[in-house]
């Protein structure tokens, strides 16, 4: 009698959708004062928003909120999202599928990430409090 294969072990499909986010207009001014490479509080905000974020079935419009102009602080990743979850969103706003898939998270997303950069900087700003109270020299940070 021939053996069996063990059963397959199905997990959730994914798929790919390419985004890029930027700090927001009230956050420049303090990025650029933290010491820190602007693009690399950004970077470091998009890893943690997404760490365990799912995509959610509703459809969050964008922010209307004024984002930094500064291209060059733009973070540009893929990210995997559960493909039911996306297409319950393409079938509810997009049935047509003529939006780019980061339109249709976009609101999701961007809120966790400023908020990550904003918790970035809280941070940062206590750690430099720290090493001043120590009278530790600051170590400079190139900016880019």
């Amino acid at each position: 009698m021939p053996m069996m294969p063990p059963p397959v072990q199905r997990t959730a499909t994914t798929r790919k959708i390419d985004i890029r986010v930027n700090a927001l207009a009230r956050q420049e001014a303090e990025l650029l004062a933290c010491g820190v490479a602007p693009a690399q509080v950004i970077r470091a905000a998009l890893r943690r928003a997404v760490r365990n974020w799912q995509v959610g079935p509703e459809f969050v419009p964008p922010s209307t909120e004024p984002r930094s102009r500064n291209t060059a602080w733009r973070a540009r990743t893929s990210l995997a999202v559960d493909h039911e979850a996306l297409a319950a969103l393409l079938r509810a706003h997009d049935p047509l599928d003529v939006l780019s898939k980061w339109t249709l998270i976009r609101g999701q997303v961007e809120p966790r990430v400023w908020a990550e950069i904003d918790a970035l900087l809280v941070q940062i700003r206590a750690d430099a409090a720290l090493q001043q109270e120590a009278g530790l020299p600051e170590v400079p940070c190139p900016k880019r």
